[in-house]
């Protein structure tokens, strides 16, 4: 399936904003689709998991906020087609994300403490399947406590196919990937933010 030309538009429900999915209505794709790469200029390109729903008017994507700010804008232009993973790639299956981390709302802050072990569980279970992006932002919606904003600050991928054949894989340093089940998390403190991170899962 070629390229689309679509336009961005906003998320239709504040829950799906949370998801970190670009949201297509389910005409524009096969169900089989899982990601999409959106490219918004010749060197501009970015990948999502997407979801469906019927709100979205067809040959538009859903993006939340953070997306926006980060990928697009809203009623731009973009060329939209489905992308696949490659199991065997070594450098798309991440093992280490670290992100940076402050209140969404920086008007709304708390210093009740953020146990980084239990987001990064929490991570794992919201965001597991997903493509990551070196810069990319979203939010973070971690048990009952105000909205975190991300920032992906580095990532980093190992070479599946080598472990299981015995082999040394290291990790390497790498701009975009695949979020595992077992993908180790750690949480950075955004400079000047009065984010409270406890937990072994803290970087610097």
């Amino acid at each position: 399936m070629s390229g689309m030309r679509m336009k961005a538009s906003r998320c239709p429900t504040d829950e799906l904003s949370l998801t970190n999915c670009a949201v297509v209505n389910q005409v524009d794709f096969p169900d089989d689709v899982k990601h999409v790469e959106v490219s918004t200029g010749p060197s501009q390109h970015y990948v999502f998991r997407v979801r469906f729903h019927s709100e979205v008017p067809r040959g538009t994507v859903g993006f939340s906020l953070p997306q926006r700010k980060w990928a697009t804008s809203l009623n731009q232009d973009i060329e939209v087609k489905p992308y696949h993973f490659d199991p065997t790639s070594s450098s798309e299956c991440l093992c280490t994300i670290v992100l940076e981390a402050d209140f969404l709302q920086k008007k709304s802050t708390t210093l009740e403490p953020y146990d980084t072990d239990q987001m990064a569980k929490e991570f794992l279970l919201q965001f597991s399947g997903q493509a990551f992006t070196v810069g990319q932002q979203l939010a973070f919606n971690f048990v009952d406590k105000k909205l975190l904003g991300l920032v992906v600050k580095s990532l980093e991928a190992v070479d599946l196919s080598a472990i299981k054949a015995g082999q040394d894989a290291k990790p390497k340093k790498t701009k975009m990937g695949h979020c595992l089940g077992d993908t180790m998390v750690q949480f950075e403190k955004a400079e000047n933010s009065s984010l409270n991170l406890v937990g072994k899962a803290k970087g610097l």
